[in-house]
């Protein structure tokens, strides 16, 4: 089972031309799984690629490579077939004929077995293969009721009816609230007069709260007589937006024309987290304007506030920057080069044609101005993030042209290689002309933003793995120390980050980054720490820290920068990575070296504790308690500079076929849940076996709402959406097969022939006979299907 859901490469044609315009009929690669190989100190998997030839003339001896990416590389010495497969660049790799191959006549085929790092699932299949020719080395050939939890809820009597649109009442201020109620109020009536309930929005006090974001909404049916009426006051319009998606929540499916009934409620509620953020990484792989887009309802929907998005890193810069035109007609394309000079490599199988989606693309000034446009009036913030120092292959190789922001030393003789395997994706803090780039890339973000109406408060910095080595063979970096005083390339990074600071406070922007900004790296008893820098505590920067994984000497990271004055946000990789694989069966999508993340590990999250949380290992084994002997707690300081969570979807297998969605939604909903809603009762018990009965209660409640409500909701307000429906867990008992499913509410159906089920086939009801070839699917509301799990009774 597992060799066939990993053989994911269907056979591929590729010409056996140096054109481009050439018929895509002649050569066939083909890439299987052949099998894993465990021992006691590692796993590997034996796999091989089949090249057929189907033109009508032999395939030479040399002259030609194949290009794929893929994310591990094979062993060495372990290519057979008369090949070699080498390393190119990070994730790029290729296929070069060795002396033992003696070319390919028409219609046969050679196979070319190797070995390579443990293969877990389709996300590590190599992908994008092209054919490239020594003739034309330039030239590639494509191959609850309420979610989240309110504070308080209290049900009154009776129901109010609306058999008109209502009349609202409310000021200017709140004019963007106000057209929000209406779009999605109108389908519920007929015309566009208005009846006597009336729906009244305002800003004021709401008892006992004092967030911004605080609301109360009260459905009165007014008995007696009187029309009754919808009362949202909020803090604050964001407050008030709020109310609307609760009272949202209320509504049932439109039915035109025919009014609607709400049920007499009260409810008072506010965020417990003023952070609530969700990062999307649109650099490694492009994710267009549309998608941004509907990402930006999803998060409004379930009161999210921070769209984090990740702009460039080495495989992209995805914004067009005024007066900068390289950044994007080089560092937005991808395709096939030797030199990096017109566009970016191939990676994450873009493959070698530089107008295939996902590996190019960008954001013009006006979507960007509209992307940030369209999630203030949602009461979101965009936070962009460019990359630097390192991650910034896409920024160097764009400016190498343009001596006046140029990002490199021509004459740099440093060696060094990044943990994704570039040698070549690291600023220069020394060169003046590092400086001018930044200050024209901030300056142009800011223009934009206040185009948008949504003035830019922070901009995100990056500042995450600048490998070894980088700067140690710089003649600048060596004048620079020597006219500072610096006895290390260390002290550099202060230096750089203490200039970006004056850039940033120039026009009135926050400096945040990945956790690196905010630690000293330094030695104990031999051994290398990091702890928290002094030197900007006082500062105000926010740092964003994802390194909590058991075992590896971080775990409390987040919570000794809090403690040590830090704002931090917390978006742990053991948690809410949402690019990590849902489970290790090899069908999934994803990565997984910090462990898998399905829906229980958000909803798990306990965010002043997550010790508590943690109790298996990132390959799913019992946890140890002792990993976390001698681990700082939180204080009751540190906890005021917890600012919030934040969910992370990097993209490096994220490309298109509505995989965002998938890997995103239904996560999402343990994200606005934790974000949202104070710590549940389990989380707080001390006693084990209550906490244990309370958490089976809350997650029992919790699925419950995602399937019963939540999924079928968004199956209206947002067709198409690719969310993941999770595979049917089967059980053969007593000649019976049971089956069950995660989340309640979805279908499941079933055949016993062998063939794959449809929305005509049998439902289940019960156990199932056990006879023949049984495959089980859940389906949803709107028929669609999750993935097939298959047993075969004995």
């Amino acid at each position: 089972m597992r060799n066939r859901l990993l053989a994911a490469l269907p056979p591929v044609l590729l010409a056996l031309s140096p054109r481009a315009g050439a018929a895509q009929t002649s050569l066939q690669v083909r890439w299987e799984l052949v099998g894993d190989s465990v021992a006691t100190d590692f796993a590997a998997s034996r796999a091989a690629f089949t090249l057929t030839n189907r033109s009508a003339r032999p395939l030479p001896a040399t002259g030609w490579t194949i290009y794929f990416s893929a994310l591990h590389s094979a062993h060495p010495g372990s290519v057979g077939g008369g090949f070699v497969i080498e390393d190119v660049m990070a994730d790029l790799h290729r296929l070069v004929p060795a002396a033992g191959f003696a070319g390919l006549a028409r219609g046969a085929s050679v196979r070319i077995p190797y070995v390579t790092d443990l293969l877990l699932n389709r996300s590590f299949v190599p992908k994008g293969p092209y054919i490239v020719f020594d003739t034309a080395k330039d030239v590639g050939v494509p191959l609850t009721e309420l979610f989240p939890t309110p504070v308080t809820v209290t049900r009154g009597a009776g129901a109010l009816r609306l058999t008109a649109f209502p009349r609202v009442e409310t000021t200017e201020a709140l004019r963007n609230e106000w057209v929000f109620a209406t779009e999605y109020l109108r389908p519920y009536f007929a015309g566009t007069g208005t009846g006597s309930v009336s729906l009244r929005l305002e800003v004021g006090a709401v008892a006992g709260q004092t967030s911004p974001e605080a609301y109360s909404l009260v459905v009165d049916p007014a008995p007696g007589g009187a029309a009754g009426g919808i009362r949202i006051v909020g803090v604050s319009p964001a407050g008030v937006f709020y109310g609307l998606q609760s009272l949202r929540n209320l509504l049932p499916a439109p039915t035109p024309r025919a009014g609607l009934t709400l049920p007499a409620i009260s409810v008072v509620d506010a965020p417990r987290f003023g952070y609530r953020g969700f990062m999307l990484d649109v650099a490694r792989n492009f994710h267009p304007k549309a998608v941004v887009l509907r990402t930006i309802d999803l998060l409004a929907r379930y009161k999210l506030n921070v769209l984090h998005m990740h702009l460039t890193d080495d495989e992209g810069w995805r914004v067009e920057i005024a007066g900068l035109p390289e950044l994007t007609t080089v560092g937005a394309r991808r395709g096939h080069t030797l030199d990096s000079n017109r566009f970016l490599q191939p990676a994450f199988g873009s493959g070698p044609q530089v107008d295939r989606p996902w590996g190019s693309g960008f954001y013009s000034h006006a979507d960007y101005v509209e992307i940030v446009r369209y999630a203030a009036a949602r009461h979101i913030e965009v936070i962009p993030e460019i990359e630097m120092p390192g991650h910034a292959r896409a920024a160097i190789k764009s400016m190498k042209g343009n001596q006046q922001y140029r990002l490199d030393e021509p004459e740099d003789r440093s060696v060094y290689m990044s943990v994704q395997g570039y040698p070549d994706n690291v600023m220069n803090p020394a060169l003046e002309s590092t400086y001018r780039f930044i200050e024209r890339v901030v300056g142009d973000l800011v223009a934009m933003h206040r185009e948008a109406g949504a003035p830019l408060r922070h901009i995100h910095m990056g500042g995450d793995e600048v490998p070894g080595g980088v700067w140690q063979g710089s003649p600048a970096v060596q004048a620079y120390m020597k006219a500072h005083d610096l006895t290390s390339v260390d002290e550099l990074w202060f230096a750089f980050y203490g200039r970006i600071e004056q850039i940033l406070k120039a026009q009135d922007v926050s400096l945040s980054g990945w956790e690196e900004i905010a630690v000293r790296k330094t030695r104990r008893d031999d051994h290398r720490m990091n702890i928290p820098n002094p030197d900007f505590t006082a500062r105000g920067w926010r740092a964003y820290v994802w390194n909590n994984v058991p075992g590896w000497g971080a775990e409390d990271l987040a919570y000794r920068l809090a403690n040590g004055g830090y704002d931090v946000v917390l978006s742990p990789v053991t948690n809410l990575y949402f690019d990590l694989a849902w489970s290790p069966n090899p069908a999934e999508t994803g990565l997984d070296w910090g462990g898998y993340v399905d829906l229980r590990k958000p909803f798990d999250f306990i965010p002043l504790d997550y010790y508590r949380n943690a109790r298996l290992d990132r390959r799913g084994n019992p946890l140890d308690p002792a990993v976390f002997a001698g681990k700082d707690r939180l204080t009751d300081y540190g906890r005021t500079h917890i600012l919030g969570i934040q969910g992370n979807l990097w993209s490096e297998t994220v490309g298109g076929d509505g995989l965002a969605d998938y890997m995103f939604v239904p996560k999402l909903f343990g994200l606005a849940e934790r974000a949202w809603a104070p710590d549940p009762d389990w989380a707080t018990e001390r006693d084990g076996a209550k906490s244990d009965s309370l958490y089976r209660a809350a997650w029992s409640r919790f699925v419950n709402v995602i399937g019963q409500r939540e999924l079928p909701r968004l199956d209206r307000e947002v067709p198409g959406l690719n969310y993941r429906i999770p595979t049917p867990g089967l059980k053969v008992e007593g000649g019976t097969v049971r089956a069950s499913l995660e989340i309640p509410g979805l279908t499941l159906r079933y055949t016993t022939d062998g063939s794959e089920p449809t929305t005509r086939s049998a439902v289940v009801s019960g156990p199932i006979p056990a006879r023949g070839t049984l495959r089980v699917a859940a389906f949803n509301a709107a028929g669609r299907k999750g993935r097939t799990a298959q047993v075969t009774a004995p």
